[in-house]
């Protein structure tokens, strides 16, 4: 059975706002079970006798997304947008992964078209390029979000990630485009696939988040319908087995999916996950609720496989908190870290899933507002830190930590 135990994660060395690189024991929450072989898989990297075992790591947080007042943050006097502070905490960790991934919850649909957030997002250029910066390497962009700005906004968006060389999945540009990546690594390839849930279906018209798509947009985008999870499912089973057949040798899903604020799974999050399980799908990410929601290993005892579950990261960076939604829920955020291992003539393998409370700082300096990113565990395990936070700011800090350690392992308690 899994469990959750407090482990020491390496040296991290991290940059902080240009300041000294401090070199720090990180302190995490980690999810261990024994490993599980799930299925054979090919290494084209040459193993040494020394060392014939191949470790790779993957990052996963929830939704990026951008309100107004943080958009105002960003602005520079000269009219540019500059986000790099946003994630200035986490770039060294990002970068130190194979693979980063994150759920990109906004459009760039240019200048042009008015820079705009909820409930019609259209953030400037510059996220991207800060984002690349920060270490991402593939985004998802299949969200409710993703239409806000209709065609021109779905088209445009890609081609910005393409310029600041950033992969995604969950749209393409068009249909002689594969729904999926293939992202080698250390001689492995992993699949990866990300799906949007639908608001609903006017006869052949799909529409998400109350937006009908015509119909050329819906052959590019990713999206399944929750009312119909026997079409959902056949639909995902298909691009498995394309990833598999295109040599994939470990392939994550990242699902947009659930309920906005609820802590816990919805009753086809859970169904969907099940099913995932038994199609052969080794890590689900979740995104959407805006809130975390708890961790889990599914077993399929037939064919022997184990599915990573993350329901929900929450949000990994927004303007939703206590002060606008009312809901402290919302400042919670989690970053995932999985590590994969390989050893030569033997099954690929989750070894370990690492799971890091995160926190949204909002303060004032020069009269208008920050927004950083903050790893918990690291500043509270830092008196130097400690000191440059209020009283307020550490006790909110302190209670989102605890709100997430605790959400994580909702799933498990009794069993």
């Amino acid at each position: 059975m899994a469990i959750f135990k407090i482990k020491k994660v390496g040296t991290l060395v991290l940059s902080v706002l240009g300041l000294l690189l401090l070199s720090i024991l990180f302190a995490s929450i980690s999810y261990t079970k024994p490993a599980i072989c799930h299925f054979a898989a090919t290494n084209e990297q040459t193993a040494s006798p020394e060392d014939d075992t191949v470790r790779i790591r993957i990052g996963f947080v929830g939704d990026i997304m951008a309100h107004l007042t943080q958009l105002n943050a960003q602005k520079r006097d000269d009219s540019t947008y500059d986000f790099h502070n946003n994630y200035v905490w986490f770039s060294a960790m990002f970068q130190a992964n194979d693979l980063m991934i994150g759920n990109l919850e906004t459009t760039f649909s240019g200048k042009e078209k008015g820079y705009s957030a909820y409930p019609m997002f259209n953030t400037p250029d510059a996220l991207a390029e800060a984002l690349k910066s920060a270490g991402f390497d593939i985004l998802s962009t299949a969200n409710n979000h993703m239409y806000d700005r209709s065609t021109h906004g779905l088209l445009r968006t890609m081609q910005v990630l393409k310029e600041n060389q950033l992969l995604f999945t969950g749209s393409r540009s068009s249909t002689a485009e594969k729904r999926y990546l293939i992202y080698p690594v250390k001689g492995v390839h992993v699949g990866v696939i990300a799906y949007t849930y639908e608001s609903g279906r006017y006869g052949d018209t799909v529409t998400i988040n109350g937006l009908r798509i015509k119909k050329e947009d819906a052959a590019r985008i990713n999206s399944f319908n929750p009312a119909n999870l026997g079409e959902t499912t056949a639909e995902m089973r298909r691009e498995y087995k394309n990833m598999l057949q295109e040599g994939a040798d470990v392939v994550v899903f990242i699902i947009h999916w659930g309920d906005e604020y609820r802590i816990t799974p919805s009753a086809y999050q859970l169904a969907l996950a099940d099913s995932l399980n038994k199609i052969g799908v080794d890590i689900v990410f979740g995104s959407h609720p805006h809130v975390v929601q708890p961790v889990d290993y599914l077993f399929d005892s037939v064919h022997h496989h184990t599915t990573l579950v993350v329901y929900s990261a929450g949000n990994f960076i927004s303007n939703q908190r206590y002060e606008t939604l009312e809901n402290y829920n919302t400042e919670d955020g989690l970053y995932v870290e999985v590590t994969l291992q390989k050893t030569a003539g033997t099954p690929i393998s989750i070894a370990n899933a690492s799971f890091y409370p995160t926190w949204v700082n909002k303060y004032q300096r020069e009269g208008r507002n920050v927004y950083e990113v903050v790893p918990l565990d690291y500043i509270m395990g830092q008196d130097s830190l400690i000191n440059n936070f209020t009283a307020a700011q550490l006790e909110r800090m302190a209670k989102s930590r605890e709100r997430t350690l605790e959400r994580i392992s909702l799933l498990r308690k009794g069993r």
